[in-house]
């Protein structure tokens, strides 16, 4: 009988799987847009001084990244994610990249700040920057930013 009960345990058990991480989700979504890359920040680093503003501005125009990534993130479009959703998106998605040392949101009532802190100069500031304006703008956000070697604010009016 224990034996029995042992087994059909054992049997229920494997059919269930277990729900997947907020991580894991994440690499999911990262892998299914072949974005998964192992690359030194030293060489990242290297190659953020180097970039071309232009062509990235080009390619956040005709490729929407971010706003791809959220829309499968939360799997519904842009539109449909409230502005405090996007904004805990965007710190997710930058907390897996391991591309910041830092990033965070307050909400100061009339807004939500975001603070991003990170070590790869001036360009990166400037590059994520545009990519994050981009995604906000098009979502409808009225955003003020202020940027330095080391660090992004941004200000992220509510409506």
């Amino acid at each position: 009988m224990v034996r029995t009960l042992a087994l059909e345990n054992l049997e229920n058990s494997s059919k269930q799987s277990p729900e997947l991480t907020r991580e894991e989700k994440i690499w999911l979504t990262q892998r299914s847009m072949n974005t998964t890359c192992i690359i030194l920040k030293d060489n990242l680093k290297l190659l953020l001084e180097t970039a071309s503003f232009e062509m990235f501005n080009e390619y956040l125009a005709n490729c929407k990244p971010l706003e791809y990534t959220m829309e499968y993130y939360f799997q519904k479009p842009l539109k449909e994610i409230s502005l405090k959703d996007l904004v805990k998106g965007v710190i997710i998605m930058g907390s897996m990249s391991n591309w910041f040392d830092t990033i965070d949101y307050t909400d100061n009532g009339t807004h939500y700040k975001l603070l991003i802190t990170h070590s790869f100069g001036l360009n990166s500031s400037k590059l994520n920057k545009m990519a994050i304006e981009r995604l906000l703008e098009t979502y409808g956000a009225r955003v003020e930013s202020t940027i330095s070697e080391k660090t992004i604010f941004m200000k992220i009016y509510k409506n």
